[in-house]
């Protein structure tokens, strides 16, 4: 029982405080199940990061669920997911009824246009952590160089880069 309820906590935390949207929550997670709660290796979270990255879907509450069920089989993907959306969901129907109603207002403006640049340092710090860890090596550089390239200025879906890159891994790294 305490680990269930040590996995909704941290997992209410993360949810808690956890801004900027799933990629933004990605060093939070990280934080909690590696460093603070020892879930998973480092090494195993970037692997359950590149494999959640696979699925459809927002990638924090992937990863609640993978971490969930690492710690605490499926009752604790179950607690690990009920924990990180709890928050959220309260405060989405409070903060919806203010934003539409208040939206207009300069000073409700003003915090939203200082929020965004933090959701960029978010994913900046997400890619210092995760970067030294996947890419280790010339050709992992070059399948990461290219996959962000073709992503980015060929407008290739995720998907597509995502199976070809599992597709390349397969025949040059079995």
């Amino acid at each position: 029982m305490n680990l269930y309820l040590s996995i909704f906590m941290s997992f209410l935390r993360i949810g808690l405080f956890g801004y900027g949207g799933g990629p933004a929550l990605i060093p939070l997670i990280e934080k909690e199940a590696v460093q603070n709660q020892g879930w998973l290796s480092p090494e195993e979270f970037v692997d359950t990061i590149a494999m959640a990255n696979t699925l459809p879907g927002p990638i924090a509450t992937k990863l609640a669920i993978c971490v969930g069920l690492k710690a605490g089989g499926s009752w604790g993907a179950v607690v690990a997911l009920t924990g990180m959306l709890f928050p959220s969901t309260v405060l989405i129907v409070i903060l919806s009824a203010i934003y539409y109603k208040y939206r207009n207002v300069p000073s409700v403006q003003g915090i939203i246009r200082g929020v965004r640049p933090v959701v960029i340092a978010l994913l900046m710090v997400t890619v210092a952590h995760l970067f030294p860890k996947s890419v280790v090596s010339l050709d992992t550089f070059t399948i990461a160089a290219v996959s962000f390239i073709v992503v980015y200025f060929f407008n290739v879906h995720p998907i597509l880069t995502i199976i070809a890159a599992g597709l390349i891994g397969v025949f040059f790294y079995r």
